[in-house]
């Protein structure tokens, strides 16, 4: 599942934007006049860009101050601000937006900015400068309080000269390494920056410096502080913060080798936590953390090896609106996770997620007090005992994971009472009872359903088909023995992901599923006692990257018209009674990962032409009637792992191509 990045991005704008705060200028005015020489650098400037959108298309005429993106000095008429950054963005799903491709600025930047002297404000940010160093003019623009380069594809060594920008409240470097990498040798020239407040170079890389605490320790003004992926391995545990004025600190994906470094625990003003994803950072839980940050709103220590019991107190932290704990070791129970004794109850949590956990016992009834609750993840540890039906008061509660632990009971319509805002549901690999009434509508729609390993059928579920918004369907092994034509005709015609394998859903694969669902990727009905014909519209499906219609009683043969514009990586149709030969087109699928066709009466010659699927990792075609020569592979697909050709009737040696299968864990060629 998706991570709640929505959620998080928002909320930290909300708290941390500087940028209009602090660095609004309230001398600026679009009603002045121009000054001339600044105008011709501002012209020189756009043109040496290029501007797919004509975002600049205002730069025209005398007046520059009123062009998009420039602000002025209202007496003096001196360029005060330059926001350039990429207004577009891009949903690339419910929660996770990036900047637009459409909107990016591009080409050289010129060093006629050097005419803006007065310049506070230089934001370039989510633009493509990509292969460009940062240019070495931008130290001399030392008026500068505000500079943004984020995610506009500057590459190589930060220049040390931005050393001279003594005024400089707010930096931000924080790289996109899909267009380029920044890299330093040291920080030192980072301690000269004395009035810095907000400091991003996550994704910058820093393994070469040393020094870099020691230089950021001399920032003492700090107050947002983001190191993520910057290669930082070793924070030594006796070194002592004096940035003690910060209240972000986000030091994830660092793969750090220690415990918690002690030094967080002293920066007594912290409100933003993020120590997630460095995998090697060990130890109990950070009581310390509960103990000391009692403006504590954001903490996310997920993705390490921590453990120990769940905190009994976290109740006593008022402000704490996001708990990601998720993908640690800790155990015990949540049991106390509201207390009103010490003083407050979490009504303000938003985000509890500790996923991936040991955590045990049953689950609290106490979820009606965290009202203002957004996110519940609960799955993959140890629960057991029913749901409490306090859940389907949440109204806000928009994503519940509850799957794979060892719930049981029923769950009614009043786990759903009130959930009007529910987008996820994930109640999967329990031993759950779905019990609603058959005219049961619910409050929401959602996008995601996980119902796999639950007691829904016998019949397709009717609230599911008021579903007009779902992209995600799981109800394997659910059930159900109701025929698919009477229920797929009436499901959502957005779904990208539909498993129903392990059901007895009867009757044929629909002939026009490829137009039904044109947004499908995944398809998964295997083990569902379908009979009848692969329906030539699955061709159809331009988005399709996994199909598994396996362990029926398919019978015919594969379509041929497999295109190349579709990205399949899993095929397989074992254990059917499907004949023919291998359609050659599925040749044009360099992304193919699995190939499985086993148990089945396929015949003839295996296309050679497989053998140049080079990312291709499994190839079981056991037991069919295939003739003639074995393909050469391993002369380009390195990557097998497995090839299980049992039980066919070929003929000729084994390709010395094999020789060459180096990453190859099982090969079976047994005929008999």
């Amino acid at each position: 599942m998706a991570s709640y990045s929505g959620f998080v991005s928002t909320f930290l704008w909300a708290i941390f934007v500087i940028q209009e705060i602090e660095f609004g200028h309230s001398n600026a005015s679009t009603n002045v006049t121009c000054i001339g020489a600044e105008r011709e650098a501002l012209l020189k400037f756009k043109h040496g860009l290029t501007d797919p959108s004509r975002r600049l298309s205002s730069w025209t005429g005398e007046e520059c101050c009123k062009w998009d993106g420039v602000e002025c000095n209202e007496k003096t008429g001196h360029v005060l601000k330059l926001d350039l950054h990429n207004p577009c963005i891009e949903e690339i799903d419910i929660d996770f937006f990036i900047p637009s491709n459409k909107c990016k600025l591009g080409g050289k930047i010129v060093p006629s900015l050097t005419e803006l002297k007065y310049m506070k404000y230089l934001d370039l940010s989510a633009n493509n400068f990509s292969t460009q160093k940062i240019p070495m003019f931008i130290a001399s623009l030392q008026k500068l309080e505000y500079l943004n380069l984020s995610s506009a594809g500057f590459d190589g060594d930060i220049p040390r000269q931005l050393n001279n920008l003594s005024k400089l409240q707010y930096l931000d470097l924080n790289s996109d390494l899909s267009l380029g990498y920044l890299t330093v040798k040291d920080l030192e020239w980072v301690s000269k920056l004395s009035s810095l407040k907000y400091l991003d170079m996550s994704n910058v890389g820093l393994s070469k410096a040393d020094d870099w605490f020691t230089s950021i320790n001399m920032l003492s003004s700090l107050q947002s502080l983001k190191l993520s992926f910057c290669q930082l391995q070793v924070i030594s545990s006796s070194l002592q913060a004096n940035f003690t004025s910060l209240r972000l600190l986000d030091i994830s994906l660092n793969f750090m080798q220690s415990s918690i470094p002690p030094w967080i625990y002293n920066l007594s003003k912290l409100e933003h936590i993020v120590l997630s994803d460095n995998y090697f950072i060990e130890g109990r839980f950070p009581m310390a953390i509960v103990e000391n940050f009692q403006k504590l709103a954001f903490l996310d220590i997920s993705g390490n090896n921590l453990q120990g019991e769940f905190p009994k107190n976290m109740s006593s932290l008022c402000k704490l609106q996001v708990v990601q704990l998720q993908s640690n070791k800790f155990n015990g129970n949540i049991s106390t996770i509201s207390d009103g004794r010490l003083g407050c109850v979490q009504s303000k949590w938003k985000i509890f997620d500790v996923s991936f956990n040991d955590l045990g016992g049953e689950l609290p009834n106490q979820f009606q007090d965290f009202k203002e609750l957004e996110y519940l993840g609960l799955s993959s540890n140890k629960f057991s005992g029913t749901i409490p039906e306090s859940i389907g008061q949440l109204s806000n509660l928009k994503k519940v994971h509850l799957g794979n632990n060892f719930l049981h009971g029923v769950v009614n319509e009043r786990h759903f009472e009130n959930l009007k805002s529910l987008t996820d549901l994930d109640i999967s690999e329990n031993e759950l009872i779905l019990n609603v009434s058959s005219t049961w509508i619910p409050p929401f729609q959602a996008r995601e359903i996980q119902l796999s390993d639950c007691k829904v059928g016998p019949e397709f579920p009717k609230w599911l088909q008021t579903q007009r918004n779902i992209t995600t369907l799981e109800m394997s092994n659910a059930s159900i023995s109701h025929g698919i034509h009477e229920w797929l005709y009436n499901i959502s015609s957005n779904i990208e992901y539909l498993d129903m394998s392990r059901n007895m859903l009867r009757g044929q694969v629909p002939q026009n599923i490829g137009d039904k669902m044109p947004q499908l990727v995944w398809l998964r009905l295997s083990g569902a006692n379908l009979t009848g014909g692969i329906p030539n519209s699955l061709c159809k499906l331009n988005k399709l990257s996994d199909i598994d219609l396996s362990k029926n009683q398919l019978s015919g043969r594969l379509p041929h018209c497999w295109r190349a514009s579709q990205p399949l990586r899993v095929f397989s149709f074992g254990y059917n009674k499907l004949n023919g030969q291998i359609p050659k087109s599925l040749c044009n699928h360099q992304e193919l990962l699995a190939l499985s066709l086993p148990r089945n009466g396929f015949s003839g010659v295996i296309p050679n032409c497989l053998s140049n699927l080079q990312l291709m990792e499994i190839l079981d075609l056991s037991y069919n009637k295939f003739t003639g020569r074995l393909p050469p592979f391993g002369e380009q697909n390195q990557s097998l792992q497995m090839i299980n050709l049992e039980k066919n009737r070929f003929v000729g040696g084994i390709p010395p191509q094999f020789c060459q299968l180096r990453g190859l864990r099982i090969l079976n060629l047994a005929q008999k």
